[in-house]
């Protein structure tokens, strides 16, 4: 993507706005409609992606030579972010595997063998009674 760092995320509606600025004459019907898609479409993803979507390098942009459909602009971006899910997801459980296992507390070690003490002489007793 071309965007640099220091550049700020688009918001969905400059992005549509951007996106739209780079074609000659927009076809849709109702080009205010076709804008207002596109935002809607926009607003579920994460800025990032927005940014990857208009980028004319890599984006929409430099796969089309007329506006994008929502539907192409969609299925441009949901593999992104399905990819980006499952990263996330793969990150939370990593991190949760390595989290180390919790110390027992002193007390309660102590509880356990007072209780394995006394299942012993429970044992010892009801075998010696026999």
């Amino acid at each position: 993507m071309s965007l640099k760092n220091s550049e700020k995320l688009p918001t969905p509606r400059e992005a549509a706005a951007r996106l739209i600025g780079f074609y000659p004459v927009i076809t849709a019907s109702n080009p205010e409609v076709y804008a207002a898609g596109m935002v809607a479409l926009f607003s579920r993803y994460p800025a990032r992606l927005v940014a990857e979507a208009v980028d004319p390098v890599n984006g929409l942009p430099s796969l089309h030579d007329y506006p994008p459909t929502i539907k192409q602009a969609k299925a441009f971006l949901e593999p992104k972010y399905d990819q980006e899910l499952k990263l996330a997801e793969s990150e939370r459980r990593r991190r949760q595997q390595l989290l180390p296992t919790p110390a027992r507390d002193p007390q309660e070690e102590v509880r356990i063998i007072q209780g394995f003490q006394r299942l012993g002489e429970m044992l010892r007793a009801k075998n010696s009674g026999r």
